[in-house]
């Protein structure tokens, strides 16, 4: 596996021909081998070393919202 992760970036994508330096028979090969490896989960979808996003961090505090009503008044 660590074979097929020298193409694939940080975020899990497949990286292009120009950066890889292979020829157009041999991206083809490689992608059908990633592609095949993720279907059988030897691969991930993408990295999870990195912090989720929409992860809370533990200093924030949560923050309420409040909805106000409007009533319009009537002539």
């Amino acid at each position: 596996m660590s074979l097929l992760s020298r193409f694939i970036s940080k975020r899990g994508q497949i990286l292009s021909r120009r950066v890889n330096r292979l020829t157009l028979k041999q991206q083809r090969l490689i992608t059908i081998a990633i592609k095949q490896a993720r279907i059988l989960s030897l691969l991930p979808l993408f990295e999870n070393n990195e912090k989720k996003k929409f992860e809370k961090s533990k200093k924030s505090k949560s923050t309420t919202r409040t909805t106000r009503t409007v009533l319009k008044k009537k002539k």
